[in-house]
């Protein structure tokens, strides 16, 4: 697997603040979500981004902490030699980098990849056509990025 596209949207406590969640899904629909073990301090996050945390139907799910989250990513893309990371966010980007730049050891991590093609989408996700759908959760806004995507390219995605 050389290329594929992966659409991307983090959640964190406040803009400054620790990650709370990540989540990845495939231009195919496979999709990761992983829960930060943190606690969020901010009000508007706990009522609108905690309360949502686990509302999300990723095959793969998992909570863990911070230094564990790169690692995960890492293998979620897999074999991929040249991977585009697309986000509605430079944040979402940054938070991303910052993530799988990280070993288990909290420590610096080299990454294996060739070359990462990232790329940031300004635009609204919301309302989107998906059923169900739960802003403020990092799978569901990942999902809805890459429907909105899709929809505004007649299907063909990024």
């Amino acid at each position: 697997m050389s290329n594929k596209t992966f659409y991307i949207d983090c959640e964190f406590d406040g803009h400054n603040g620790p990650l709370l969640s990540v989540a990845m899904v495939r231009d195919d629909g496979k999709s990761i979500h992983i829960t930060v073990i943190e606690k969020a301090k901010d009000p508007w996050v706990i009522e609108n981004v905690v309360s949502v945390l686990s509302a999300h139907k990723a095959e793969e799910s998992y909570n863990m902490h911070p230094e564990d989250v790169g690692p995960y990513l890492r293998h979620f893309i897999g074999d991929c030699q040249n991977p585009t990371i697309i986000a509605d966010s430079p944040v979402d980007i940054g938070r991303f980098c910052r993530a799988i730049s990280t070993g288990f050891d909290g420590g610096w991590q080299s990454n294996d990849f060739p070359q990462m093609t990232f790329i940031v989408r300004n635009v609204e996700c919301y309302p989107t056509t998906l059923k169900g759908a739960v802003q403020h959760n990092a799978w569901w806004d990942a999902m809805a990025l890459r429907t909105t995507l899709a929809e505004l390219t007649g299907g063909k995605g990024e």
